[in-house]
């Protein structure tokens, strides 16, 4: 049980685990902190480690040299400012993070030829691209409008958050499509 590494002399075990439960339910800090009657502080600080562990003990990170061949879609996303870019495939969906160093011949396709395109198309949300393993290439299928529920589900999720700095973001981002992906029953069991 991983929570029990969590445990601290001042909070039993049994209180770390309701915040855990509060946690996985996406609830805030300060609404889990009136519900445990303990300080949002206190609370930031057992998310901060949840999240992390969280992000650590589950792989969702996206490698295109997993697949043979096979296509994705591939989406933008705006944040505080930010582009930011992921990936559909086989209905779940990944953060693509560009300091991965799998993911930097995507990312130099997206970078000259797909940016621009995109964000000058009146109607494309999103690229269909075929990848093939053997060569190691990319092709552009094509431009295409697709429903953004999870971009919606993004937005409403991190606007509950106060303040979320530049540094965190890409946690909070992974995060989000863990969350996306995953039943909340098995995000429980995780930890547990």
């Amino acid at each position: 049980m991983i929570l029990k590494n969590l445990n601290s002399r001042k909070i039993e075990l049994t209180k770390i685990e309701d915040i855990y439960k509060y946690f996985i339910q996406d609830f805030t800090a300060s609404d889990t902190a009136k519900k445990v009657n303990l300080s949002r502080q206190t609370i930031n600080k057992y998310y901060k480690d949840f999240r992390t562990l969280l992000l650590n003990k589950t792989q969702n990170r996206f490698d295109i040299t997993n697949t043979s061949q096979d296509y994705i879609i591939l989406y933008n996303y705006s944040f505080n400012k930010i582009d930011l870019y992921y990936i559909e495939h086989k209905n779940r969906y990944y953060y693509l993070n560009k300091e991965e160093t799998n993911n930097k011949k995507l990312f130099n396709l997206i970078e000259y030829e797909i940016k621009e395109k995109l964000a000058n198309h009146k109607k494309a949300n999103a690229v269909k691209i075929l990848y093939n393993k053997d060569k190691n290439s990319y092709f552009i299928l094509g431009y295409l409008n697709s429903s953004k529920n999870i971009n919606d589900y993004i937005s409403k999720r991190l606007k509950k958050f106060r303040g979320i700095n530049k540094n965190n973001y890409k946690m909070y981002l992974e995060e989000s499509f863990i969350r996306y992906n995953t039943n909340k029953a098995h995000l429980l069991n995780i930890l547990f």
